[in-house]
């Protein structure tokens, strides 16, 4: 583990996506707890079990075809489907599936659904590199962590702000996922962040009239975060403050009343000894 990661009890010293990167970066599956690895799969298992339920529905196809009509075939897999896409469309059309019929997992404290937007960057940029299992899982659980902990900055103040946290929050955890895999440096994390604030976006509108654009957040998160990964790859200069800057997600996503309510440091408080993946809950029904 990083300084950067370890340096928990002095916020003003590392901005947030700092402290998330060092994590990141000096992370090994031997700091996480057999509990924690358990959890994990328990939810990428029921991930993928929704993912293949949600072929059942209208709602499948349908996007299915849209995104196959723009993308063009690949050599991704699409749960559940014969299709094969490129890999930030399958990225997409797998966030779909598994938030598609809303079982998929939650973290309370953020109202994030954590696995819906980082697993398909783990399955699509993990097959691209080959990763083992224990690398994919590696990065699952890091970008769960990201998206719990960004999340709880402001927990049920994103829907009051109008934004859905899976889509808004998401696209960073996806960065981080991605950068992991491919194996960015702790400067190149940061970019990752900062530049995924510029495709951030999950917008609550779809509740008056029951639209189906919720299904999109999830996948639109996810690929967001696999671009926003390859462009920092290449050393692309973006904002080091994403979350806490002058406008950054906090104060530009929740406004200067909301974001004033909220701590900065519950995002990287016990960074590699509190686990918010416990925290997690499969859903018995949608909701």
């Amino acid at each position: 583990m990083t300084d950067l990661a370890a340096a928990d009890t002095a916020p003003g010293v590392y901005t947030l996506s700092q402290r998330l990167a060092g994590h990141a970066a000096g992370f090994d599956l031997a700091h996480a707890p057999p509990q924690v690895l358990d959890a994990a799969k328990r939810c990428i298992l029921d991930a993928i079990g929704i993912g293949f339920a949600s072929n059942s529905f209208d709602f499948a196809a349908r996007t299915a075809a849209g995104v196959a009509d723009l993308a063009g075939p690949g050599d991704h897999v699409v749960i559940g489907r014969r299709e094969r896409l490129p890999l930030r469309d399958a990225a997409l059309l797998n966030g779909v599936l598994i938030h598609g019929l809303d079982y998929d997992d939650t973290h309370p404290g953020s109202v994030v659904h954590a696995t819906a937007s980082v697993l398909p960057v783990v399955l699509a940029e993990g097959r691209r590199r080959g990763a083992s299992g224990a690398r994919a899982l590696a990065a699952y659980l890091l970008a769960v962590e990201a998206d719990a902990r960004i999340g709880l900055h402001a927990g049920g103040w994103w829907q009051k702000a109008g934004f859905h946290p899976t889509g808004v929050v998401g696209a960073f955890a996806s960065a981080v996922a991605a950068g992991q895999l491919i194996g960015l440096n702790v400067a190149q994390l940061v970019g990752a962040q900062g530049i995924a604030l510029s495709l951030a976006s999950g917008n609550l509108q779809f509740l008056e009239d029951g639209a189906w654009t919720k299904r999109l957040h999830p996948g639109w998160a996810a690929q967001a975060g696999v671009q926003a990964a390859r462009l920092a790859a290449h050393d692309i200069p973006a904002p080091t403050a994403p979350y806490e800057g002058r406008f950054g997600l906090f104060r530009a996503y929740l406004g200067p009343d909301l974001q004033a309510r909220t701590d900065i440091t519950l995002g990287s408080a016990g960074l590699g000894r509190v686990w918010e993946l416990e925290q997690i809950a499969i859903k018995p029904f949608p909701m």
